[in-house]
């Protein structure tokens, strides 16, 4: 287990960078290179992060015993067929969506290789800076226990948290991460346009709820929702909701009371 593992990543995007200069920081990890159909790239990730720009897809499976599909999740399956014509006995082949089970590697496991999913639950926003806070999230692994065993322990050992999770809850999962970070988005533009609505302009609007969101945010993550659960809701104001609900248009309003009927369930926590 404690032997350095050569690894390789097809695909050289905002998560293979990412996560192949975040684990090139174990002892245990020696980072290959990359191989992408962008030559440059490959390139690109290689000076970032460590290794070589592979010209082939054979030659960057047969550099290492662990091989990352960091490709869009359309193309998975695809690139798993494709590496599944080499001889993959004894190798590891694991893909980093959080919607797609390891299954979609089925092919992999055929042609002798353990399959795995490794999921940061993080917004991978930058190619060359979001691996400085992979130690802080947590990752979601599922697969063959050949792979999650190694792929885990090296994970952990770099900080991060890892919690395995059954292949056929990956879109639960999933829906959970979008949930927690891009409806959130569309919540704080529905936010916005309400106070264009009163006068704002839209930069003014964005600006000035921004504290509002980023305190609330942190308050969520530290004390949980039940502790960080303010207004109208929390305070049993049913009056001041029922106004709210008056003046909002019959989208931004659903959405309003589908949210209020669970922050009132949440208050009920608290006792």
């Amino acid at each position: 287990m404690n032997d350095v593992v050569d690894i390789a990543f097809i695909g050289a995007g905002k998560v293979g960078c990412s996560l192949a200069r975040f684990m090139a920081g174990s002892e245990r990890i020696r980072l290959a290179g990359f191989f992408s159909r962008s030559e440059s790239s490959a390139r690109e990730a290689a000076a970032f992060a460590g290794g070589r720009a592979f010209d082939s897809l054979e030659e960057c499976a047969d550099s290492a015993s662990v091989i990352f599909v960091t490709t869009p999740d359309a193309a998975i399956a695809e690139v798993g067929r494709e590496l599944a014509r080499l001889d993959l006995a004894g190798k590891i082949v694991a893909h980093c969506s959080g919607a797609t089970p390891s299954s979609a590697l089925d092919a992999c496991r055929g042609a002798g290789a353990c399959v795995a999913s490794l999921h940061p639950l993080y917004a991978v926003s930058s190619r060359f800076d979001s691996w400085r806070e992979l130690a802080s999230c947590t990752f979601a692994l599922e697969g063959d226990e050949c792979a999650c065993d190694l792929l885990g322990s090296v994970v952990g050992e770099l900080g991060a948290a890892v919690v395995k999770i059954d292949g056929g809850q990956k879109a639960r999962y999933h829906a959970a991460a979008v949930m927690a970070s891009n409806l959130v988005v569309g919540l704080y533009d529905m936010a916005v346009d309400e106070l264009v609505t009163c006068g704002f302009d839209h930069a003014g609007a964005e600006r000035a709820l921004a504290p509002l969101f980023l305190g609330n945010a942190r308050h969520v993550a530290e004390a949980g929702p039940a502790n960080a659960l303010t207004g109208p809701a929390a305070r049993g104001d049913e009056a001041t909701i029922d106004r709210h609900l008056d003046c909002l248009g019959s989208d931004t309003r659903a959405v309003y009371e589908l949210l209020t009927q669970r922050c009132r369930e949440i208050a009920k926590r608290r006792g």
